[in-house]
């Protein structure tokens, strides 16, 4: 079993911060701490299951896991198989209506932007191409482009040169961005799940010119911002390039709902096909697909006690989503129409492969691991906060975003953690964030395990 021991963030604070409130952005020895969400599970019913709670772990810290691992997965590098050196992380910094663009290697964030007119969208998924461009999906209606690289940025404000954000303190306003790719307003009050497809790239092309992006809004508005009204949902998938609705699919309410939350999160596979879930404790248990060649509409019910939130799509091409009561996580086989229940935790969010052939999955306030072959877990790391954002970078390292919860009078949340998954270590973090909320494929590495998975 591998024990981060990541303890509280206010000791870390004394040791890695100014006086003068200076963005912390180095890390520091880990020291002891618990905190790890852990509970039984509700046994699943009415559907081909494996169940697996993979290690038993002792009062004394021991596990009868061995340690073995089947290193099948994707290799190493920034977009998964495809090789592609991305290397920014972009968070959403949900009520400030921003995203921040962090450098994972320097761990500096090079740029903030607004994702909206008004300011106002409460951005919470993004997703990164191969090219490491992000989409932003508004919560409260809006889907915007952003370039990762000042390179691409296109004149646009009447100003000489490229006027661009270069970090947290320097927002420009919506008229002065330049590195805006596109920007397409939805008749929406509830839009969540954003999802890259890969286009026509393949190992070592990363040139993302042909890729188109998913989104999937409440075809009804609902009363308040970030929430649906009675109806059904529009899946739309958007040009890449120009940000042009290419086509939109109405799913009506008698197949999945739109209101109240709607659509929780999305992610593709690797023929652009479309998985999406609702929150488990407000929508219908429903994986849905959407085909990409055909835009037919396929779902299946979602076994008892698995409350979905995140999604994610392993280089096979099997969904997988987190569970934030009963059951861990759920593995879906298309092919076969069946699942896997991983049981042992619960409280998950955010979900990312990993390039050991393993999932990574929140839990709380910390993050297991499951081998996709015997679903075995492991318990890779531990904080005292809540746990929402779960992904990989170039380099393979393991990044987890936690979240800031305003009636909690400690100030440890709304940090990024660059975490060795081999060992469950902090290597660095970043502070600088204003209230994240962010478990999509935040930095494109889940796009490239789909889209070029290992041989064999």
């Amino acid at each position: 079993m591998r024990w981060s021991l990541v303890g509280s963030l206010l000791l870390v604070a004394c040791n890695g911060a100014g006086d003068d409130g200076d963005v912390w952005n180095s890390g520091t020895s880990p020291v002891p701490s618990t905190g790890a969400a852990e509970a039984s599970a509700d046994d699943t019913a009415g559907t081909a299951v494996m169940t697996s709670s993979g290690t038993t772990e002792a009062a004394d810290g021991t596990s009868s896991d061995d340690g073995t691992k089947l290193d099948v997965g994707p290799p190493g590098g920034g977009g998964g198989g495809c090789g592609c050196e991305l290397s920014y992380i972009w968070v959403a910094n949900s009520p400030a209506g921003t995203v921040s663009k962090i450098n994972t290697e320097t761990m500096v964030e090079e740029g903030r932007y607004i994702t909206r007119p008004d300011g106002s969208g409460d951005p919470s998924r993004t997703s990164v191409n191969l090219a490491g461009d992000v989409a932003v999906a508004n919560r409260f209606g809006g889907l915007v482009k952003f370039y990762a690289e000042v390179s691409d940025c296109v004149e646009s404000n009447g100003m000489p040169g490229i006027q661009t954000s270069t970090g947290p303190t320097d927002v420009l306003s919506w008229d002065m961005e330049e590195c805006r790719a596109w920007y397409l307003p939805f008749p929406t009050s509830n839009q969540r799940p954003v999802a890259w497809t890969g286009g026509t790239a393949g190992p070592n092309d990363c040139d993302a010119s042909d890729a188109q992006v998913w989104t999937v809004s409440s075809t009804v508005a609902g009363l308040f911002p970030g929430l649906g009204g009675p109806g059904g949902v529009t899946a739309t998938l958007v040009d890449g390039d120009v940000g042009a609705i290419v086509e939109q699919v109405d799913i009506p309410a008698e197949v999945f709902s739109g209101a109240q939350f709607g659509a929780y999160g999305g992610a593709v596979d690797a023929a652009g096909n479309l998985y999406f879930v609702g929150l488990g404790t407000f929508s219908p248990g429903v994986l849905v697909r959407v085909r990409k060649d055909d835009l037919g509409v396929d779902t299946w019910p979602i076994p008892q006690g698995v409350s979905s939130y995140g999604i994610t799509v392993d280089h096979d091409g099997n969904p997988w989503i987190s569970s934030t009561l009963g059951s861990g996580a759920a593995r879906f086989h298309p092919d076969t129409a069946t699942w896997d229940v991983i049981q042992g935790f619960w409280g998950g969010s955010g979900l990312a492969e990993g390039p050991d052939d393993r999932m990574y999955v929140s839990a709380g306030g910390g993050v297991y691991s499951v081998d996709l072959v015997t679903l075995a877990t492991d318990h890779v790391f531990v904080t005292n906060e809540t746990v929402k954002g779960v992904g990989f970078d170039a380099m393979s390292d393991l990044w987890v975003v936690t979240w800031l919860d305003d009636e909690d009078p400690t100030p440890e949340g709304g940090v990024a953690f660059k975490i060795d998954p081999d060992t469950g270590v902090v290597i660095d973090f970043y502070n600088g964030l204003d209230h994240p909320y962010t478990y999509s494929d935040m930095t494109g590495k889940a796009l490239g395990t789909v889209t070029c998975p290992p041989a064999g």
